[in-house]
């Protein structure tokens, strides 16, 4: 990216995060999203407001992502019930209406669509 006249290298970036249970995975123009039992395929750069998920008519991409991100998240250390990122509720921050705070019990269910 530094480099001028040089392609951008590809890669792919994985993330959890205990806050609404958040799994999430970005693959070149896609991202791979699970909020709670909710699950989106976006692409990112043609819908940069993800409005249009793509799960149902991208069935191949969305279940390559959904297993990667289940091996991915295979190999990383256990999310602990203790370990809090102290997410601000709807009842405390306007921009986080209908946020629920977490008791804490990270979702340790499979990626829906992934591999079992």
């Amino acid at each position: 990216m530094l480099t001028p006249g040089e392609a951008p290298a590809p890669r792919k970036l994985f993330w959890r995060f205990k806050a609404n249970g958040q799994r999430a995975m970005r693959d070149g123009d896609l991202k791979l999203l699970k909020l709670r039992e909710n699950t989106f395929l976006f692409n990112v750069v043609d819908d940069p407001l993800e409005r249009a998920n793509l799960k149902d008519r991208r069935k191949a991409d969305y279940a390559r992502l959904a297993d990667e991100w289940q091996r991915w998240n295979a190999t990383m250390l256990p999310e602990l019930k203790e370990a809090t990122s102290g997410t601000p509720e709807g009842k405390t921050a306007a921009d986080r209406y209908g946020v629920q705070r977490s008791d804490g019990t990270p979702d340790t269910s499979p990626m829906p669509g992934a591999e079992p």
